[in-house]
């Protein structure tokens, strides 16, 4: 019998005794590492490993379990996979948990889906195998995985540059991991990626490309020694500079302003109804001195005159698209607003 192991553990252990295998959840580059790594657990212990593959909208129990029951060619040792496993285990729970009290030893079932409706059967596998969740990480987590994943590609990523990855790109491993192979590509064996390639190859998603521009407005308004007409004057030096020197259209630095608003709005009204720093962050994906510089704004900015910023700036932004009023004049003029509606 195998080794009880639940996707509790702190460290999931896959090894040669696995008789059944669940692996779920949303993430399908977790599920196809762990599936890889039973297969070299099991080549190791076996020899050469043959893979079967059921899908469970057009497979029936009988044709599983026959499959599993039966020697392979030169009695390999088999994988035998169900896809979609929770519609099967829906039909087949009962049966699922008669075989999981006497697994054959010349195979595993292995069950991936993107969901599991927990029950007894949870207990049985458990006995004779595991049961692992595969979620979608938090960008932390997945920024320390990207660094591991950078050694089987032969290359190097420290952390920080590894945040900027999963920033622009958001923490599906899947999509990660593609790009960090093209990146490898780009690099001598054993080098390190840095933000310049990134820069280059990865460029900026458009949400990371709002951040850009609404952090160096928050940065502008919270200078000074007091936030009146100095705050102002630098919110729109630094549009002038966004606009002038870094090439951004103003029609487009116009609508990032207009969505920092907006998330303000959002903000003010969830502290209104009870939710913690924490929580506003959390929704707002704000981390590190982008967190710092929003929360200070948050505090200064009256809760009765946000409403006002809101309809002003989304006024703004439709007449310089619809050809009433400049869009450079406009951000000056909003500025000017919102750096006096700041305590």
């Amino acid at each position: 019998m195998a080794k009880s192991t639940t996707s509790k553990s702190s460290e999931i252990q896959l090894n040669d005794q696995t008789r059944i295998c669940v692996l779920y959840g949303p993430e399908m580059m977790l599920k196809r590492q762990y599936f890889q790594k039973l297969r070299t657990i099991m080549e190791q212990t076996h020899g050469e490993v043959q893979t079967i593959e059921f899908n469970a909208s057009d497979s029936g129990l009988a044709e599983v379990f026959d499959e599993l029951r039966s020697y392979g060619l030169m009695q390999q040792y088999k994988l035998v996979v169900i896809n979609d496993a929770d519609e099967f285990v829906k039909e087949h729970r009962q049966a699922l948990s008669r075989y999981a009290e006497n697994p054959v030893d010349h195979g595993t079932l292995v069950m991936r889906s993107s969901k599991w409706n927990k029950g007894n059967l949870d207990k049985a596998i458990a006995k004779v195998g595991c049961l692992i969740k595969c979620d979608s990480p938090s960008q932390a987590v997945a920024a320390t995985w990207l660094v591991a994943q950078s050694k089987e590609h032969k290359c190097n990523l420290d952390k920080a540059t590894a945040q900027i990855l999963v920033t622009r790109l958001g923490c599906d491993l899947m999509r990660l991991d593609a790009e960090l192979a093209k990146l490898s590509l780009l690099v001598a064996p054993g080098a390190k990626i840095d933000q310049q390639l990134i820069d280059q190859v990865v460029g900026r998603s458009s949400d990371e490309q709002a951040w850009a521009v609404q952090e160096a407005i928050l940065q502008a308004l919270s200078s000074g020694n007091s936030l009146g007409k100095t705050a102002g004057g630098k919110a729109i030096e630094k549009i002038h500079e966004l606009v002038d020197l870094s090439s951004q259209p103003d029609i487009l630095v116009l609508y990032f302003v207009a969505d920092l608003i907006r998330k303000l709005y959002i903000a003010l009204q969830m502290r209104q109804a009870g939710a913690s720093d924490a929580e506003i962050a959390r929704q707002m994906k704000l981390w590190g001195a982008r967190q710092t510089l929003f929360m200070n704004l948050l505090r200064r900015l009256p809760p009765h005159k946000a409403g006002m910023l809101l309809n002003q700036i989304v006024k703004a932004d439709a007449g310089s698209k619809s050809g009433m009023g400049n869009a450079m004049i406009n951000l000056e003029c909003f500025c000017t607003i919102l750096s006096n509606a700041i305590q």
